[in-house]
């Protein structure tokens, strides 16, 4: 029966769904950064972001990409990167980076989608047509309906080697030789590809770290901004580039997670944002 409801019918549902999350979450209805000094607040899967900064549509070396989702708000440190990392891979003759998610307008929780991106240093880039395309600027409706290429196959927990790019490792190997990147995230599947690559040369991929999904996109996470004292920031990784926690992610225990069979961890109650978001999201 629900299956015979016409099309518009579904959109308007769906419309009415977003409009109900959002009304849940303060957060999503403000489109303008707050007119406050840059700080990045709290810590990344619980913060906010005072002073951002909009990232630009496009420029050398990069396209935005999904900005009718309003997740292209930045520490203004994150936006420097971003400008001079996508310039090397465009010189380097790399391609263009596709950028997606980074934060909201003021960072804060978001209602599905992320954990993390909740203070302007976190950034999500895709693996890119564009690397094989020609390169032109692209349409709004294109920016808010292309897809990115997948590297692995979620189900099967394994690269789909038919999408694999040897810029891959060049492009992240730039981005960890970078002195504000704190971490890496990849697919599993990615990283065991990039150690088997690498050989013995692997000391740069200790900032590329395996984590559930990212077979999509790769995900950039900045450290906290110098002087910024009201940015948590998180421990220096201590394992090796390409050790035994990577075998980890291919034991039948991680396997049993990620089929839904065993729990990820504990159930944990949602901390309170820092008190200076209040402060963030009442400001002008």
């Amino acid at each position: 029966m629900f299956s015979r409801l016409p099309k518009v019918f579904w959109l308007a549902f769906a419309t009415l769904c977003a409009a109900a999350r959002a009304a849940d979450n303060p957060w999503q209805e403000i489109e303008d950064p707050s007119a406050q000094p840059p700080a990045s607040i709290g810590t990344y899967t619980n913060g906010c972001l005072a002073g951002a900064q909009p990232m630009p549509l496009r420029g050398e070396g990069f396209q935005l990409v999904r900005t009718g989702r309003h997740r292209y708000f930045a520490h203004p440190q994150t936006v420097a990167f971003l400008q001079q990392f996508s310039r090397a891979v465009a010189r380097r003759g790399l391609g263009r980076l596709q950028i997606g998610d980074i934060s909201m307008a003021r960072g804060g929780p978001f209602s599905s989608g992320h954990r993390s991106h909740q203070m302007g240093l976190d950034v999500d880039i895709w693996y890119s047509q564009d690397w094989r395309a020609k390169q032109r600027p692209l349409s709004r409706w294109e920016r808010d309906n292309i897809s990115a290429i997948p590297l692995a196959d979620e189900k099967r927990h394994a690269l789909i080697e038919e999408n694999w790019d040897p810029r891959v490792p060049q492009i992240l190997r730039l981005a960890a030789g970078d002195e504000r990147v704190e971490r890496i995230f990849v697919h599993p599947a990615i990283k065991r590809k990039m150690c088997d690559l690498a050989g013995d040369d692997n000391a740069w991929l200790r900032k590329v770290r395996p984590w559930w999904g990212h077979n999509y996109h790769f995900h950039v996470r900045l450290a906290c901004p110098p002087g910024d004292n009201s940015c948590k920031p998180q421990r220096p990784v201590r394992d090796a580039a390409c050790g035994k926690d990577l075998d980890w992610w291919f034991s039948d225990e991680a396997l049993a997670i990620l089929r839904g069979e065993v729990p990820l961890g504990e159930p944990q109650r949602k901390p309170e944002l820092p008190a200076q978001c209040t402060r963030v999201l009442e400001a002008r």
